[in-house]
């Protein structure tokens, strides 16, 4: 009997996730209007660029490599100005940390998108290990590889 009760609870959450999954007029729903506000963007970039994507709490950070340049877009919905950007980049062959150079840093004011050219030396882009967002001096954590 504790089998049939567990696969009743399997097939009714399973009902209600695929309930959530689609629209009222039961197809799947993925038009701008019905994503979340703070929904990831999508990211669309030229062949051979690296896109690092950051997101957490009103604040979506975009780090865009094509070799040892590229550009950082911050869209800052937190609430509060956040201070300058920068970066650095953990070496995947053995852990080095390389600095990021972010050109004309500056504040992000609440409620505005900025973007910003970066370069950074010493490290071949294949064998970047992990990406590292800083907001003035403090670390907001890692970008995820899109």
């Amino acid at each position: 009997m504790k089998t049939t009760g567990h696969l009743v609870v399997l097939s009714v959450a399973a009902t209600l996730l695929a309930g959530a999954c689609t629209g009222a007029n039961g197809k799947e729903s993925a038009s701008p209007s019905s994503a979340s506000p703070s929904a990831p963007p999508t990211i669309v970039a030229p062949p051979g660029t690296a896109v690092y994507l950051y997101a957490n709490t009103g604040l979506v950070a975009t780090l865009q490599l094509k070799g040892d340049r590229g550009t950082l877009s911050i869209q800052n919905q937190t609430g509060h100005d956040l201070p300058p950007p920068s970066f650095y980049l953990l070496a995947g062959t053995d852990g080095h940390r390389v600095e990021g150079s972010v050109q004309a840093p500056a504040d992000v004011p609440d409620g505005k998108t900025m973007s910003f050219k970066v370069s950074f030396t010493g490290l071949d882009p294949k064998n970047i290990g992990l990406a590292v967002l800083l907001m003035g001096q403090d670390n907001y954590g890692a970008f995820v590889r899109q």
